[in-house]
């Protein structure tokens, strides 16, 4: 059985992971794809209804099409993370994400979320000391009348 661990050790992680999840909504609403994929294993699971991504090749083609044919807008905002750090390379987490999304260059209007959704995470360190996550599977809560399924997703 591992030692426990430190409460700087857990500080630090707890940092590290909560960085993650902001570089994941950044990145995600600046559509640098490329530092986006870097967040994730090269085997990552990712889930967001029906779809489902396996490995960042697939993720990448996800994130791409977002921005395909016309300028995509969006703002995701978390909160609520709530981790279940396993070791100093394996974390689990959930947290709650609102967006609003829409295509077209801001300022856009009206504001309203297009999704509140539950966001379930599974989380390692690489050998070069990032956390990257390993699954993220996103649940739809509440869900805007205009939403029609998730981005990327086959009909």
């Amino acid at each position: 059985m591992a030692a426990p661990l430190s409460e700087l050790e857990h500080l630090r992680i707890r940092a590290a992971l909560e960085d993650l999840n902001t570089a994941f909504c950044y990145y995600l609403d600046h559509d640098d794809v490329d530092a986006l994929l870097e967040l994730f294993v090269d085997d990552v699971y990712y889930t967001h209804g029906s779809r489902v991504s396996r490995g960042r090749a697939e993720l990448e083609k996800v994130f791409r099409s977002r921005s395909a044919t016309e300028t995509r807008t969006s703002r995701h905002l978390y909160s609520g993370l709530k981790l279940d750090i396993e070791s100093t390379t394996r974390a689990r987490g959930t947290s709650v994400c609102m967006t609003f999304g829409q295509y077209g260059e801001p300022p856009l209007s009206p504001a309203i979320p297009t999704l509140v959704a539950d966001f379930v995470d599974a989380y390692v360190r690489g050998d070069d000391g990032k956390w990257r996550f390993k699954e993220r599977h996103i649940h739809r809560i509440f869900v805007a009348p205009d939403n029609t399924g998730p981005l990327g997703e086959k009909r």
